[in-house]
This record gives C-alpha cells, structure tokens and sequence, in this order.
C-alpha cells in the first residue's frame, strides 16, 4: 500500500513538472537559433549603429551622418552604386529567364550539363571569379596574348579594367540567382493558362509578357532583390578591376586604412547606410508580393520542347 502511494506521488510529481509553462512551450526548440542570430547578427549591427552616432569620446553626434549626405563625393558615390545594381538587375534578368526558360520549356542532349553550368558561377567565391576573368581576359591574359602574338595587335585591349569589367563579372556571377528563383516560380506555371493565350493570338514573346513573366513575379523579384543586394554591397570586384568610387569599396578602404579616424568613422557610416538600404528594399519587395495573390491550388507542367 505505501509503495503505490509513494508511486502515485512520483508520477504526480512528474506530471506536475510536465505541466510547467516553460515545458509546454515550444519556442525552447528554436532557443538555441535565436541566440545565435542575436549574437552573431542583431549585437554587431547594434554596436555599428552606435559607432555610427557617437565620437571618439564616445558623445552622440550627427556629425558624421551629415558629412557623409553633404560630401559631393559619397553622394556619387551612392548614385554609382545604385546606378551598378539596376544596371547588374537588368542584364542579369535578360541572362536569367532565358537561361530558365530554356531549361524548363526544352529538352536538348546535354541538358544536365547545361543546368550544372548554370548554377556553377553562384558556387564559386567571387574573388575567385573576377580573379579568373583577370587571367583570361586581363592585359596580360590569355585573350590578350593571344590577339598580339597570332593576330599582330600591339597593345592589349581592355576587356575588364572599368565600369563594363564589374558589369561583366558581376552578370555572369550572380544571374544564377535569378534563374534558380524563376526556375522554382516558371515550374509552377498551369499549362492551360499558356494554352488559352495561345488560344486567342497571343504566342512568343506576347504571350511571355502577358502569361508567363508576370506569373513568375514572386520568383523574379526575390532574385531581382538578392542580385540588387550583391552587386550594391559587393567591393571586392570593383577594386580588382580598377573602381573604387562605390559605397562598398570606400566603406572597406575608409575601414581597414587605420589612419585617419574620420575616414573610419565614414566608413562605418556607410556600412550602417547600406544595411538600412537593404533592410528598406526588402520590406519594399514583400510588400510588393503581398498585394497580389499569386497561389495555385494545382497545376500541370507545361509540356516540353525537343529540339
């Protein structure tokens, strides 16, 4: 008797401890992700905000806020950079939806070769990638080489070093990003929907303006938003190939200089002014989303092509 009396006391005892609050609530299972991002994430863009705002002696200040949106040269320099980013969207469009149309519309010998290439340039880091189109195409690059001792050119042509250089490398890295995005959104696309346009006149590239790109909006702009964000927040291309009046490279010259407490404090200004700029675009493309109802309860995959 005292033994199931004790025995009902231990399971009541237990049952009680199951029933506590912090037991029956599940957010102790994702804890652990929080405090990593917290520490890893939200502390260090705290005390960059801070060093944004405050001196040497630690007082808060505007100073160098209004410095950076009076000085002629940051403000071309922002200009630059959003000018590079729209200019990297486009080109990165062009290349990405018909990189994706081509996958999903065709089939063709090689076409898992193909899809593997597609992707490789977004695997690589991209020094690597701007380091490789220096050996190759480079004024000692092979292309170079080439054109002066079989082709009787006399000096070496510019291909990367510039403007048209980061467009370049910075198209032919990131448009993965758009084609594995519209890849997803393109799969999802009902096929009676292009047959009805088809229907009733509209083919070829109306028919892709009217049907099939504005079905694949949520896709395209999620890519849209992460190249616009890459190339806006990427120096490391731009200085290899010879620019520097962007806000990512002046915000890691004015850093890693240590000379001059004004440049670092400028580039801290920066860093913060672009993270407040990405945060801005992404709340501006989810808004954008949520006004319109893209679902599909179910659908069947356009047939494919043989070519």
């Amino acid at each position: 008797m005292r033994a199931s009396t004790a025995r009902a006391g231990i399971d009541k005892k237990f049952s009680g401890n199951r029933d506590h609050p912090f037991l029956r609530w599940n957010g102790w299972r994702v804890l652990p992700i929080y405090i990593f991002l917290a520490v890893f994430v939200i502390v260090p863009i705290i005390k960059i905000a801070i060093d944004a705002f405050t001196d040497t002696q630690g007082i808060f200040t505007f100073k160098y806020v209004k410095s950076f949106f009076t000085d002629p040269f940051y403000l071309r320099a922002l200009r630059n950079s959003m000018l590079l980013g729209l200019a990297v969207v486009v080109t990165t469009s062009i290349l990405g939806f018909c990189s994706a149309y081509f996958l999903l519309r065709y089939e063709f010998a090689g076409k898992k070769l193909f899809s593997y290439l597609t992707i490789f340039p977004i695997i690589m880091p991209p020094l690597v990638g701007v380091m490789g189109f220096i050996f190759i195409l480079g004024r000692a690059g092979t292309v170079n080489t080439i054109l002066m001792d079989y082709f009787g050119f006399l000096r070496p042509l510019n291909f990367v070093y510039g403007w048209h250089g980061v467009l370049l490398v910075e198209t032919l890295h990131l448009f993965p990003l758009i084609t594995m995005n519209l890849l997803d959104s393109m799969g999802k696309i009902d096929a009676s929907l292009e047959e009805a346009a088809e229907s009733v006149g509209s083919v070829g590239l109306r028919k892709i303006k009217d049907i099939t790109f504005p079905l694949s909006t949520p896709g395209y702009v999620t890519g849209a938003l992460l190249v616009f964000m890459w190339a806006f927040a990427d120096f490391a291309t731009p200085l290899v190939v010879g620019v520097q009046d962007l806000l990512a490279a002046q915000a890691y010259l004015n850093i890693v200089q240590f000379v001059d407490r004004r440049l670092f404090q400028m580039g801290i200004v920066i860093g913060v002014f672009m993270i407040s700029l990405s945060i801005i675009f992404l709340i501006i493309a989810r808004r954008y989303l949520a006004l319109k109802d893209y679902a599909t309860l179910s659908y069947s995959p356009v047939e494919k092509k043989t070519l």
